[in-house]
């Protein structure tokens, strides 16, 4: 069902291909060729690409104008701050103090483990504009470069930077849950920070999608790389101790599955394909 779904949304981006006004946008609400909806702010474009902040999440995300039907302009209102989740101003204090790993980069498991940092190199968080690699600020999710290289930071586990901790996207894909298959990314060699923890769980979230899902879309041709832009959702993502492993919460049944023994009235009536991460981070936070 899911595949030809798949399809209808690329039948219809090949007819839907530019015909949307291309226009900035202090703040609205866009459909996908999915169906999908997004709310956004401060939307602005750049050759075929819509550039915005998801009021979801408040993270910077950006579409092929094909992978979008509609766009309506007015005010949004975002929901308040969910008890006990830190705001941005808070994470810093938690990450650098509560959980307990030094500066540094983890290039495996094991030294995560154990908290031993295998190196601790000059490194800078940059951008990918083109040739430029600008600096980004601490929550910006992309990639790490040596200093006195310029080359990429590749095939590490984490790494402790300014006080935040981030995981290595393709160290979670590689050290997942076995339920957890048939997850990409674009983008392996980017990192993603930590947003809060306890004894139990690091909580994350990072943009994923199904490796099948993808690989159909773009086999379609231009329309379907548009299409497939829209795969890549936020997803939580929790490293369990116990288990010593991440577990992506892939869809709204898979996180179902994990809280419903830990917290069962955090429990989600699964609506939509994927669940509500703001009411995700605020189960995770009762049992972290």
């Amino acid at each position: 069902m899911r595949i030809i779904t798949f399809l209808v949304c690329l039948l219809m981006a090949q007819m839907a291909f530019s015909q949307i006004e291309k226009k900035n946008m202090t703040s609205g609400e866009m459909t996908l060729v999915n169906n999908d909806k997004i709310l956004f702010k401060d939307l602005t474009w750049k050759n075929d690409k819509a550039f915005y902040i998801n009021a979801n999440n408040n993270q910077a995300e950006e579409l092929f104008d094909a992978s979008i039907k509609t766009i309506e302009e007015k005010e949004i209102t975002t929901a308040a701050p969910l008890a006990n989740v830190p705001t941005k101003n808070e994470e810093k204090k938690i990450t650098s103090s509560s959980f307990g790993y030094p500066t540094g980069v983890y290039k495996t498991k094991e030294d995560f483990i154990s908290k031993t940092p295998s190196s601790n190199p000059q490194i800078s968080k940059r951008g990918l504009i083109g040739f430029e690699k600008p600096l980004v600020g601490d929550d910006e999710n992309y990639c790490f470069f040596y200093d006195t290289s310029d080359s990429k930071l590749k095939n590490v586990f984490a790494v402790v930077h300014n006080g935040y901790l981030y995981f290595n996207i393709a160290a979670i894909l590689v050290n997942r849950n076995k339920n957890d298959r048939a997850q990409t990314s674009d983008f392996p060699n980017s990192y993603t920070k930590v947003i809060f923890g306890g004894e139990n769980y690091l909580y994350t979230e990072a943009d994923l999608a199904n490796v099948w899902a993808k690989g159909l879309a773009y086999s379609a041709g231009a329309a379907g790389g548009a299409v497939a832009s829209t795969l890549n959702t936020g997803k939580g993502i929790v490293w369990d101790f116990k288990n010593q492993e991440f577990n992506i919460f892939k869809n709204c049944t898979d996180y179902n599955d994990f809280i419903k023994d830990k917290s069962a009235e955090d429990v989600q009536k699964c609506e939509n394909q994927q669940p509500n991460n703001l009411q995700v981070r605020e189960a995770v936070m009762k049992i972290k």
